[in-house]
């Protein structure tokens, strides 16, 4: 029986390492064009639907990295259920649910925008203080919907937003919180284990307060964008240390006090509310509880840098 079993999850990590190749016809009309992207819950596919005139679609095939196959059903169940929820046109929706040789299928709508992550890194795009808050209050219309129906996303990352002509879209809920669901439901879907990093543990709390954590270093992220450093090597005092490439922010695994590394506060010139703001975000000091907390410091910051800066 070990044996068998040994054997059977030999085969499903092989399948879920394989990628569909291009020009794979999937549950007889999803034409496979490409990997849009993979990670440690699944992979995701740009195809076409034989079936809607090779409208461009994602497939996305979910399997979990840990957890195996009940996790798998999990994440997907959640996924497709917040999709069909939300119905909302900055958000993906959902149009097929199948298995494909045993392994879980959804199809959504394709959408045009590029990641946070694709256009700083990639692209190298920078953004303004002011641009950059002005995509959190973006950010914050689909948060603000989330969390009005009872939903939590927690993760909020690079590569979950997207931008595209300046609207901002959100993408990925299969570790979204239904708060009316049993807490040991969520415990079994997140699989924390020893030696998480404690922002892993606050991305994935069980509190609204976990979306204004992630959308804090998304911000800085995004502050960062724009970060002189020539300037700020001429602000160090002389003969100290500098990293090249500042980290925005790390969490010791000792404490719940953030430490910065070097540090966004001295690093960046920022309007005192947005400062006031971020550490509020990253908890520093005392977390939002509630997105109209967070829509007000962003709209007195969105009035205030023109008139300071």
């Amino acid at each position: 029986m070990r044996a068998l079993q040994r054997a059977k999850g030999h085969v499903t990590r092989w399948l879920q390492e394989r990628h569909y190749t291009e020009g794979t016809v999937i549950h007889g009309r999803y034409r496979i064009s490409g990997v849009l992207g993979s990670g440690s819950y699944g992979v995701a596919y740009a195809c076409e639907d034989r079936s809607d005139n090779d409208r461009l679609v994602v497939l996305k095939r979910v399997h979990p990295l840990r957890g195996g196959e009940q996790r798998a059903r999990l994440i997907y169940e959640r996924e497709c259920k917040t999709m069909r929820e939300l119905n909302h046109p900055q958000i993906p929706a959902l149009l097929d649910q199948f298995q494909h040789r045993g392994q879980l299928c959804l199809v959504m709508q394709y959408m045009e925008g590029r990641s946070i992550g694709e256009l700083l890194f990639e692209q190298e795009a920078t953004f303004t203080e002011l641009q950059s808050i002005q995509l959190m209050l973006e950010l914050l219309k689909l948060i603000e919907l989330m969390h009005s129906k009872g939903m939590v996303h927690r993760d909020i990352s690079l590569s979950n937003v997207l931008l595209h002509q300046g609207q901002v879209q959100l993408i990925d809920f299969g570790l979204t919180w239904h708060q009316n669901e049993p807490r040991e439901v969520v415990q079994q879907l997140d699989e924390l284990v020893s030696g998480d990093e404690q922002e892993k543990i606050i991305r994935r709390s069980l509190s609204v307060s976990s979306d204004f954590y992630g959308m804090g270093h998304l911000l800085l992220y995004l502050l960062y964008s724009s970060y002189d450093e020539s300037q700020a090597r001429l602000n160090q005092p002389h003969g100290s240390a500098f990293n090249s490439k500042p980290q925005p922010l790390s969490i010791s695994g000792h404490t719940d006090e953030p430490t910065c590394a070097p540090g966004w506060e001295s690093e960046l010139k920022l309007h005192p509310a947005t400062r006031s703001m971020l550490r509020r975000m990253l908890q520093a000091d005392q977390p939002y509880t509630d997105t109209a907390e967070v829509r007000q410091a962003l709209e007195y910051i969105a009035h205030s840098i023109p008139l300071t800066y």
